[in-house]
């Protein structure tokens, strides 16, 4: 009943052990040791290997860090009574081993039934999966599960969870991604102009949890940001846009947001941000886009792009979204190219533009690049200014761009490949 002890003289005879067959797994241990090296991932896995997690619960584990290595690695080192409940929530079905925060394989050896799930609570999981997934306790096994979004919620579970805290949807796209796939993108909003933005499948009928963000922003005078478990951007002018993952608990750190911080503001002017803290609204090329290149320099073109045809998406908007979208609307397009510039001091930056090119199906403009790039120069001298640019951007480049980049317009604008239509 116990489970193979790993033998540490050997490397291929541990991954052996740990894996237990299973190829998602396996896959992620190569994954593992190619990004963070050997003797790195042996530590890991004995750190695994003393949670008893093994085999189908790496794959667990695996899949609620959002199918990423070092969020993986991260989250091993500082994993909760939670993420062993979720563990044990999501491969009861495929694993009769339980995965545990407290014990010890000694523990294990002389008491490994203690270690097993029972039929009986087998049935309680599965039932309690059938009839509610967003509530439930399997005793010692699964803790309550609080009014929250998870990683099984379904379409109409989350949108009502949405709803009860008080957001409305302003926006609502479907686009087809490939010949299975398609996509429902929305936005929401609050009364005091809080931001939603989700994706959810329409075939099969999944939300997904890792692509959602909850966007608020607050003024405060707090020199030093409250840690509320949640990314936050801060200007000079004390204004603060808090980014929230809605993966895990997001209306509970919302709720700290709330708690800790002073009003939020009822209108947001251009000139209060230098980061996202109004959040780009997706197109149907930009979602595709981003679909088809899932890397940095993909997101960066599609919410280029995004911005550069957002006159478009705004009038596709509910009334109350387009008030708080107003802002943007006017300078959509100045950002656009100011972003552009900005990326033209990186390797990736022709690329970039020319692929906005490609996918626009027309020539970026000579004069407005030109305007761009006058702008950036003016802030580089000027480091008290407020930043009225770098939409994506969180640097700054303390050197003033010179003939060089004047160099790599020209390069873009005389381009000659065929650009699609």
């Amino acid at each position: 009943m116990n489970r193979k002890p790993l033998d540490f003289n050997s490397l291929p005879a541990v991954i052996q052990a740990m894996i237990e067959e299973n190829t998602k797994a396996a896959a992620i241990i190569d994954e593992l040791i190619e990004e963070k090296g050997e003797t790195k991932s042996l530590a890991l896995m004995i750190m695994l290997d003393d949670m008893n997690i093994r085999g189908a619960q790496i794959a667990s584990l695996y899949k609620n860090c959002g199918q990423n290595i070092n969020d993986f690695y991260e989250k091993i080192l500082t994993i909760e009574k939670e993420d062993i409940d979720n563990i044990n929530y999501e491969s009861f079905a495929t694993c009769k081993y339980k995965a545990i925060y407290n014990g010890s394989k000694e523990e294990r050896t002389k008491n490994p039934e203690k270690y097993l799930f029972t039929d009986e609570e087998r049935n309680d999981i599965r039932n309690i999966k059938n009839k509610d997934r967003m509530l439930g306790i399997v005793e010692n096994t699964i803790k309550p599960r609080k009014d929250d979004l998870f990683p099984s919620i379904k379409k109409n579970e989350a949108l009502s969870l949405i709803n009860k805290h008080g957001f409305t949807c302003g926006y609502k796209k479907t686009y087809e991604l490939d010949d299975t796939k398609e996509i429902t993108y929305r936005v929401f909003y609050n009364e005091i102009g809080d931001i939603i933005y989700t994706y959810s499948l329409v075939n099969p009928d999944i939300f997904l949890w890792g692509e959602c963000k909850l966007n608020a922003v607050r003024q405060t005078d707090n020199k030093k940001l409250d840690n509320v478990g949640c990314n936050a951007y801060k200007n000079i002018k004390g204004i603060v846009g808090y980014n929230i993952d809605l993966r895990k608990k997001p209306f509970e750190t919302y709720e700290k947001v709330n708690d800790k911080q002073e009003n939020p503001i009822e209108s947001i002017k251009y000139t209060y941000y230098n980061n996202n803290l109004i959040p780009i609204i997706a197109s149907e090329n930009g979602i595709k886009y981003k679909y088809n290149n899932k890397d940095y320099k993909g997101l960066v073109t599609a919410n280029i792009y995004d911005l550069l045809t957002f006159k478009e998406t705004y009038y596709d908007l509910d009334e109350e979204l387009k008030k708080r979208y107003s802002v943007l609307l006017s300078h959509a397009e100045d950002k656009a190219y100011d972003e552009l510039i900005y990326q033209l001091n990186t390797d990736d930056g022709i690329q970039i533009a020319l692929e906005i090119q490609n996918i626009l199906g027309t020539k970026l403009e000579k004069t407005k690049l030109f305007a761009a790039k006058e702008r950036f120069v003016k802030r580089n001298k000027n480091h008290f200014e407020i930043p009225k640019s770098k939409f994506l951007s969180d640097h700054v480049i303390e050197d003033p761009i010179g003939n060089s980049i004047e160099k790599r317009i020209m390069k873009i604008i005389s381009y000659k490949e065929t650009i699609k239509g």
